[in-house]
């Protein structure tokens, strides 16, 4: 089984020797109209490498982000979470300014970089929303500005301990989470703040930071934390279909490899 989800991958519904170059045309088609649909330019690449264009829209807009299974504002999710956490700067800034033409809205964007932080480092948020600035700046746009509500640490941690039990269910406590674990100085952090705070912030869903997440784990190679995710991920309305394609989505981006590794967890852990 775990085969046939890396062989969905690459599925064409037909073999190699019958995917023929008229195929390959309607595939760059289909990515071309797709890529439009996010507003990115034409010719991508072609001052770098020949045939570079025909392989973004072949590859990346016409095989993965034409695929069904995920609406187009959860695949940009997964791309701009898949940079951030590899630290493509130049590229986070390409689908930034594609998720605004996709309508998505700046304070969505910001927080993308900022949940991602959590399981990439803080180091990575500044970057990335630095990035994320200056392009709403030079398009005019203002810096979305909220006022947080302020919890004390007590409150944070009662608050995170809930927000881990709603997501994660009886494995809340398992593995690093557990109390008596050498982990759990640390995790006493990823509770206040991670769950407590970050999880809990508005501007984005719980579906949407799971999302977040599942794709950071697989930039990442986080196996353990993909194998916990992967199996909280219904519990906020991610199915397991979707789990697998906002697996496929981070392909093209933080490499193949990570996702057939991925993919293969996902068998494992959601049959």
């Amino acid at each position: 089984m775990a085969v046939s989800l890396i062989a969905s991958m690459y599925s064409s519904g037909k073999t190699q020797e019958e995917f023929t170059m008229t195929e390959r045309e309607q595939l760059g088609r289909k990515g071309e109209e797709v890529r439009r649909k996010l507003g990115l330019p034409d010719d991508i690449g072609a001052e770098l490498l020949p045939g570079m264009p025909h392989l973004v829209d072949e590859v990346i807009f016409g095989r993965i982000w034409g695929r069904p299974g995920l609406e187009l504002e959860n695949r940009m999710l997964a791309t701009l979470s898949a940079l951030t956490s590899k630290q493509y700067l130049p590229q986070v800034g390409f689908y930034v300014r594609g998720a605004l033409n996709l309508g998505m809205k700046p304070r969505l964007i910001q927080e993308v970089m900022l949940h991602c932080a959590m399981y990439s480092g803080m180091p990575s948020a500044l970057n990335s929303l630095t990035v994320v600035n200056d392009i709403l700046s030079e398009r005019g746009l203002p810096q979305p500005d909220e006022e947080l509500q302020e919890h004390d640490l007590d409150d944070l941690m009662k608050i995170g301990d809930e927000t881990m039990r709603d997501l994660h269910r009886e494995r809340a406590d398992g593995g690093y989470a557990a109390p008596d674990s050498a982990a759990a100085t640390l995790y006493t952090n990823a509770i206040q703040y991670l769950y407590g705070e970050i999880w809990n912030r508005p501007g984005i869903t719980r579906r949407q930071r799971m999302i977040c997440s599942v794709a950071a784990f697989t930039a990442t190679q986080m196996a353990g934390q993909q194998r916990k995710f992967f199996q909280s991920a219904p519990n906020v309305g991610v199915s397991r279909e979707e789990v697998i394609e906002v697996i496929i989505q981070t392909g093209p981006y933080s490499g193949f490899p990570p996702a057939l590794n991925a993919l293969t967890i996902a068998e494992e852990v959601l049959g």
